[in-house]
């Protein structure tokens, strides 16, 4: 038989302290590890829509050292008769030059573009705290800040400065936060670096960005992430949901071939292009074409049409039906 302990000997018992911060890493890196390994997808496979094309935008990004092809895709932008351009990013290569400023804006209104850009990190001023705003303010003055949202024909488009923190506590982190909150049909976010690519370049960010902005996404209507910085075109089967398209196609200056990997829908380096999206009630068509015209690249991304949403569109119709006097009240 064991007697009592002996009175100079102090009993140890068992420390659990390192359990639950044990527990609480494991879980975080399972998190982390599911953001970074997304459930991969099959792109969609529609039958041909049941009514027409509704509208057209389209995308470029990278146009920094584009001299000869930006006026190139504008002009083909011009001749699809796109509601705007959605610019990616990296619009000059020295923010501090008026002049490669002044050449692209000047295409773009050459051919009656609408640009509705994102910061890029050459868009920023070299040496200063500049995120992008200075420039912005400048030749944007219409934007309200340097991330911001727009809608147009029942889309959303929500505009991001990868420049700036996505963290949930931040400024841009609770704008993204909010804007989610509040969409109700299909949202199409954009921004200069990508969230998800093959290529390995600004790998540790891109984990960033899946951690603070991936995860955000995944449960909203957003179907289609538009990014650049890589200059070369990318597009990822669907992850968890979401087409990741990189789209860097508007320099002299073009990246190699990158090793794709099981993600990978199409991949195509060493030629410049541009993004024609064609919106119908159910989808978007995306084309993307290289400065012959030749296609590259074509997918179809699904819409997500809530209640909300619809009810909204007939509201509209309703109500211009009456202002020309086709409804009677």
């Amino acid at each position: 038989m064991t007697g009592p302990p002996h009175p100079g000997r102090i009993m140890k018992r068992p420390c659990y302290r390192w359990l639950a911060p044990a527990i609480g890493l494991l879980f975080t890196a399972a998190y982390v590890w599911s953001l970074a390994t997304p459930e991969v997808g099959q792109p969609a496979r529609l039958p041909p829509p049941a009514a027409g094309k509704l509208w057209s935008f389209g995308f470029v990004g990278d146009t920094q050292l584009g001299e000869g092809i930006v006026d190139r895709i504008f002009e083909r932008f011009e001749a699809s008769g796109v509601e705007f351009v959605l610019h990616l990013g990296d619009i000059v290569d020295d923010a501090a030059s008026d002049k490669q400023w002044q050449e692209v804006l000047g295409a773009a209104r050459q051919h009656h573009i609408r640009l509705r850009p994102v910061v890029g990190n050459h868009d920023r001023l070299v040496g200063t705290s500049d995120r992008g705003e200075t420039r912005f303010r400048e030749f944007f003055p219409e934007l309200p800040d340097t991330f911001y949202r727009f809608s147009q024909g029942g889309l959303t488009f929500l505009m991001l400065n990868s420049e700036r923190s996505l963290m949930p506590w931040t400024e841009q982190g609770r704008f993204l936060g909010a804007e989610l909150n509040e969409l109700a049909g299909t949202a199409v976010v954009c921004l200069h670096r990508p969230v998800f690519t093959c290529g390995r370049r600004d790998l540790a960010n891109q984990f960033l960005r899946r951690l603070w902005l991936h995860a955000r996404l995944v449960d909203s209507p957003t179907r289609l992430v538009l990014s650049g910085h890589h200059h070369y075109y990318d597009r990822t089967k669907p992850l968890d949901g979401i087409t990741y398209v990189v789209s860097g196609g508007g320099s002299h200056k073009l990246y190699p071939p990158a090793d794709t990997d099981r993600t990978t829908a199409a991949f195509h380096a060493g030629v410049n292009h541009y993004g024609l999206v064609d919106v119908y009630a159910d989808r978007l068509d995306v084309h993307v074409v290289d400065l012959d015209g030749a296609q590259l690249d074509r997918f179809t991304v699904e819409r997500r049409l809530s209640e909300r949403a619809t009810s909204e569109t007939a509201g509209r119709v309703n109500r211009s039906l009456a202002q020309k006097g086709k409804v009677q009240r």
